[in-house]
């Protein structure tokens, strides 16, 4: 193989199921499988191009762009799904049904509340995605917007205590 294909492959396996989570923000499993196939894909194909600190923003960008326009062509991919439900332990499969059913219900909510933040304090929000995206420190959010680098950490945990207000008064639950 190529160092090429080797750097894929790590990133799949670092940020695969990150990626895949985010698609099924907006499709359904058997779809959001084939979208995150694409995205990778894609990745493969520019990986000269995207710098190695960028990745996952990268993919997270890509594979949102990918699903919302799934979602307007109305159906790009097809999806086949041929089990032989004799080799199926029903039981497992339904326990593992309604863990992704309530982890993607609460991946909604939490989307939904960042989006709201998104709005209401755009500054929070910037911050919040260059550090734990971008993986990018203070000094640097700091110069980038312009502000100093203390403003910079009291942005971020003010948007993450904001989050947590949030969530909380929507959904009744303090640990998100």
């Amino acid at each position: 193989m190529k160092e090429k294909d080797h750097r894929v492959d790590d990133y799949f396996k670092c940020y695969g199921d990150v990626t895949f989570q985010n698609i099924c923000l907006f499709v359904d499993y058997h779809t959001a499988e084939d979208i995150c196939q694409e995205t990778f894909l894609r990745l493969s194909e520019n990986l000269d191009h995207v710098n190695a600190r960028m990745v996952k923003a990268w993919l997270l960008v890509v594979s949102e762009r990918l699903a919302k326009d799934y979602l307007k062509k109305g159906g790009k991919y097809s999806t086949r799904v041929g089990l032989n439900l004799d080799e199926i332990d029903l039981e497992d499969l339904s326990s593992d049904v309604e863990n992704m059913v309530e982890e993607l219900e609460e991946s909604r909510k939490k989307g939904k509340i960042l989006k709201r933040l998104k709005i209401e304090k755009p500054e929070w929000y910037d911050v919040l995605l260059m550090k734990y995206l971008e993986d990018m420190s203070d000094r640097r959010i700091g110069r980038r917007l312009g502000i100093k680098e203390s403003l910079v950490g009291q942005w971020r945990r003010r948007a993450r205590v904001w989050l947590r207000d949030r969530y909380s008064r929507e959904y009744g639950k303090g640990d998100s």
